[in-house]
């Protein structure tokens, strides 16, 4: 069944993200969550935080960081609240543009240190090593995972994943696949 658009989705995904960021659960998202997420991913992918994935993936969190205080920090103080995620979050998936700006930078940096082997793609084992750094379940990764690859060839594609990283960060759709990304974000 298909429900109607609502940006009900879109804050509950963001509200699920804010969840992720926040490493030390203050409430708050400062630097040191975004560059902790980081590092679990590349932790978690298997790279030394010296090799050029484990640069790009920080290089591109450190960019991403700048783009939310720029964008989001309404107070000034370098830390973003709950409220201020998700009212930016929210201009941010409406804004023209802005998803190619500030989020695919961090998705391709992703992409690329979840390929492990250099294929081009990534495997299920690869997605859940991904998906263990941001805290999901096994049982959600391999949800997750058959959802974001609607080509049925077993493995995600570059634009298989950017696709999704998209649809979870500006969608209102609650069928739209990146919805997906972090297992089942809408139930």
């Amino acid at each position: 069944m298909t429900i109607a658009a609502s940006p009900d989705a879109l804050d509950r995904k963001i509200d699920l993200n804010f969840g992720q960021i926040d490493l030390d659960r203050n409430g708050l998202i400062d630097a040191s969550d975004v560059l902790g997420l980081a590092a679990r991913t590349i932790s978690a992918s298997g790279q030394d935080f010296d090799s050029p994935k484990a640069v790009a993936m920080l290089t591109a969190s450190q960019g991403w960081w700048r783009a939310l205080v720029a964008d989001l920090d309404t107070n000034r103080d370098r830390k973003i609240q709950r409220h201020e995620y998700r009212a930016g979050m929210r201009l941010l998936a409406e804004a023209p543009g802005a998803f190619d700006d500030v989020l695919r930078p961090m998705a391709l940096a992703v992409f690329r240190l979840m390929d492990r082997n250099d294929d081009g793609t990534i495997s299920a084992d690869e997605f859940w090593d991904f998906q263990r750094a941001f805290g999901s379940s096994e049982a959600a990764a391999r949800f997750a995972f058959e959802k974001l690859d609607t080509d049925r060839n077993g493995v995600l594609s570059e634009s298989e994943v950017l696709s999704a990283f998209r649809g979870f960060y500006t969608s209102t759709d609650p069928d739209q696949v990146g919805n997906h990304l972090f297992g089942d974000a809408l139930n």
